[in-house]
């Protein structure tokens, strides 16, 4: 407890200074647009590290295996497409929002079309963001997640967000991104040399009869990228689907806007490409490792604790339990600023119209409360209102990353743009409206709205006269 009271302070110490440095609209939303490489890609770092890719990445390991480590890898696919074909000429444009994107490369219409998808969206995925801190919170105070633990975990990020920023933000996603590595590589280290005696009487306790070998790599179960419960299919999917989001994702694309030229931006998606996967082999690692050998030693770890959380609970030692437990908080944490500012700015910016800095703190405090008031209502409202992300990758990635490449080259008729768009995100939206009432669909309607969006793209483009 008091190691989070600790970290708390010194993310209160980042956000006041900053709040004196915030000078105009470009400092507040894209941190004066003059971030070097080292602090772009830690913040990009930070950024994906979020709930789905370490509390989700580990879960997703106790019921599929090592192939869970596609979340990330297909991730750092999409980030290689991102540098070699999006990251400079984004840069270059000079935008401060994705939907400016838009603008700029289609016209107003489009600006507006996009940023009130992600803007609306984005609320949900912030909510869901709260729900998850403050889970973790409710497990350190030793209670289950209820109405304290939302408070607290919205008024954290609210109030720093509020205060400083995108310069906040972006020092804060540093601090985080080496708390989360080293508390993540200390676990890690742990399970593997120290934890086999932990393993040992752990698999004992609970009858395994490979007590001996307990630790021990080979004991975890089969290494493949594919196995029968996740194929080559799943992956095709998941590569379209989730590698869009990283390919051009309101967020990751956030973090090439407050680099100071395009060159930085490059290199910090290069290299993060290669850091996530370093990060998704150690998660997938530690789910496995619970999932063996954690299960079993307490009741409580039983009941249903996420991984991670059985590790830190029943596992390691006080130090790096604590240390683990501050670098999820981190992990968690530094998705739920990013899209707080990023909504508020696209609300702010593309929607009203305003690059005032006082609307943009304001919004900053109306959508994190909505999205705190969702977060206690449940799990339900929450689907609901994330079900429009579904309408982002289907919708918009395929056209917009079009228009940007052929910016300048080609004519976009935009007619034909803006029905691809439509097209694309109604399927992949109909199935998140279905899925709410209990009716299945085929799960490649995403994939055929990908298609479909992107023909439409591609059939917008006129070639320029000479």
């Amino acid at each position: 407890m008091k190691l989070l009271l600790i970290y708390f302070l010194v993310l209160g110490f980042i956000c006041v200074r900053d709040w004196f440095k915030v000078k105009n609209f470009d400092d507040y939303v894209v941190a004066g647009r003059k971030q070097t490489a080292p602090f772009v890609f830690m913040s990009l770092m930070a950024t994906v590290l979020g709930a789905s890719a370490t509390v989700g990445i580990a879960a997703r390991a106790e019921s599929i295996g090592f192939a869970a480590f596609w979340w990330l890898g297909v991730g750092a696919i999409g980030f290689w497409f991102q540098a070699a074909f999006l990251s400079k000429p984004i840069h270059d444009l000079d935008v401060r929002t994705l939907p400016e994107l838009a603008e700029k490369t289609v016209g107003k219409v489009g600006r507006k079309l996009v940023g009130f998808i992600i803007a609306v969206s984005w609320i949900g995925i912030i909510a869901a963001q709260f729900a998850a801190v403050a889970g973790f919170i409710g497990l350190v105070l030793g209670h289950d997640a209820g109405t304290m633990s939302v408070v607290i975990t919205a008024a954290i990020v609210i109030v720093y967000t509020l205060l400083g920023g995108q310069l906040s933000v972006v020092r804060t996603d540093a601090l985080q991104f080496g708390i989360l590595t080293v508390g993540f590589a200390a676990a890690a280290i742990y399970c593997m040399v120290a934890g086999n005696g932990v393993a040992a009487e752990a698999a004992s306790s609970i009858g395994n009869a490979a007590g001996n070998a307990a630790g021990s790599v080979a004991s975890l179960g089969e290494f493949s990228l594919l196995n029968e419960k996740f194929g080559i299919t799943d992956l095709a999917m998941m590569l379209f689907t989730v590698g869009g989001a990283y390919f051009l994702g309101p967020d990751v694309i956030s973090r090439n806007l407050v680099a100071k030229n395009a060159s930085a931006a490059k290199k910090a998606v290069i290299v993060g490409s290669f850091a996530i996967l370093v990060f998704s082999v150690i998660i997938v690692y530690l789910g496995m490792w619970a999932h063996a050998y954690a299960g079993g030693i307490s009741a409580v770890a039983a009941g249903g604790v996420n991984p991670l959380f059985r590790l830190a609970s029943n596992v390691l030692p006080l130090p790096l339990a604590a240390l683990l437990s501050v670098g999820l908080l981190s992990a968690l944490l530094s998705s739920a600023d990013t899209c707080l500012i990023n909504s508020a700015a696209i609300f702010g910016s593309d929607i009203l119209g305003t690059k005032r800095i006082a609307v943009v703190r304001i919004l900053v405090v109306i959508i994190g409360l909505i999205a705190m008031i969702l977060a206690l209502g449940g799990k339900d409202i929450i689907a609901l209102l994330t079900m429009a992300y579904s309408v982002y990758t289907p919708g918009i990635v395929a056209p917009l990353a079009v228009a940007i490449i052929a910016h300048k080259k080609f004519i976009i008729k935009k007619n034909l743009w803006y029905a691809g768009v439509c097209l694309g995100g109604l399927f992949g939206l109909i199935p998140a409206i279905l899925s709410t009432f209990k009716i299945s669909t085929p799960d490649y309607m995403p994939h055929i709205g990908i298609a479909i969006s992107l023909i439409f793209a591609l059939a917008s483009l006129r070639k320029k006269s000479c």
